[in-house]
């Protein structure tokens, strides 16, 4: 899920994770004309899909995040969309169903093709990473572990031999705390330690290659990087989008998590399950507000 974005941050001289916003709608732009990359001239969107694949032919998407980055204006804007969105899935039988439900039909290109029919945002290239991919990442990137915050239900739940409080967590304990759900805020908290990871894997990037020496270094890491990756993207595209950091360095990150607050109800159906049924149109809305505003986005719309 994060290699791409990873890399991608990795080049950031700057910036900083916004809060998560309840955006508000103030253009009456068509959302097709604010999403679309093809009315942006430089705009790259990036689908990068977490998957619970542990080597079956097929799995659900654990993480649905998209990055829109903007490299002559520096910033990258983080969408990340709940996998529970009950949503219509194209040429699916029973119509609707929750958003990871069109990966584990349709892998990359029908996940691409549902965000497209119910958001009207286009994606340039997509990107999936299963759980080995992300352990052996994060253990590439960070042989001492990354430093995040364990709470004393997450130690229970996993039965991790740590204790409660900051820890460096290696990539296999790192992911058990990107999937965490088992407290009050469920996948809602999953969603923001997924976000916090990717700007912790951001700083250890920048370090990583922070002089023309490590640099030399970069396109064999993106090589061995790519092992247990599924993308429309090759080592070349990927070195490519990564020159453009060199010129457009990213001073802003901010984020959006759809559905919004107060957007969405909890739901079951018998063929789906328990699902978030979202009121599409707001959601639209406060997608298309989001991408409209100039980086930093206000910080006034807390979550």
């Amino acid at each position: 899920m994060i290699i791409l974005l990873s890399i991608l941050l990795g080049g950031c001289s700057a910036g900083n994770l916004s809060d998560q916003h309840q955006v508000h709608p103030s253009s009456p732009s068509k959302l097709e004309d604010v999403t679309n990359h093809k009315n942006k001239k430089g705009i790259m969107n990036f689908l990068l899909i977490g998957s619970d694949s542990r080597g079956e032919p097929q799995s659900f998407s654990d993480a649905i995040i998209i990055a829109q980055y903007v490299p002559k204006e520096g910033n990258i804007k983080l969408i990340s969309l709940m996998r529970d969105s009950y949503v219509k899935i194209p040429g699916y039988s029973k119509g609707y169903d929750k958003l990871n439900k069109a990966y584990f039909i349709g892998g990359n290109e029908l996940l691409k093709k549902t965000i497209y029919q119910n958001f009207g945002m286009q994606v340039d290239h997509s990107i999936s990473i299963d759980f080995e991919g992300f352990a052996n990442f994060i253990d590439l990137i960070s042989p001492e572990g990354i430093t995040v915050n364990v709470s004393q239900k997450m130690i229970d739940d996993f039965k991790m031999e740590i204790k409660p409080g900051e820890n460096a967590l290696n990539g296999r304990e790192l992911l058990k705390y990107v999937r965490f759900r088992h407290d009050d805020e469920s996948d809602f908290g999953r969603v923001k330690r997924q976000q916090e990871v990717i700007v912790k894997v951001k700083e250890q990037l920048k370090n990583k290659f922070s002089n023309f020496e490590s640099l030399a270094a970069l396109p064999d890491f993106v090589e061995e990087s790519l092992n247990h990756v599924e993308s429309d993207m090759d080592k070349g595209e990927i070195l490519s989008v990564l020159s453009k950091l060199v010129f457009y360095p990213i001073k802003n990150i901010d984020s959006l998590r759809i559905p919004v607050q107060n957007s969405f109800e909890n739901k079951t159906y018998p063929h789906a399950g328990a699902v978030l049924e979202i009121n599409l149109e707001e959601n639209r809305e406060a997608l298309k507000d989001f991408l409209l505003k100039p980086s930093p986005v206000n910080r006034e719309y807390h979550y």
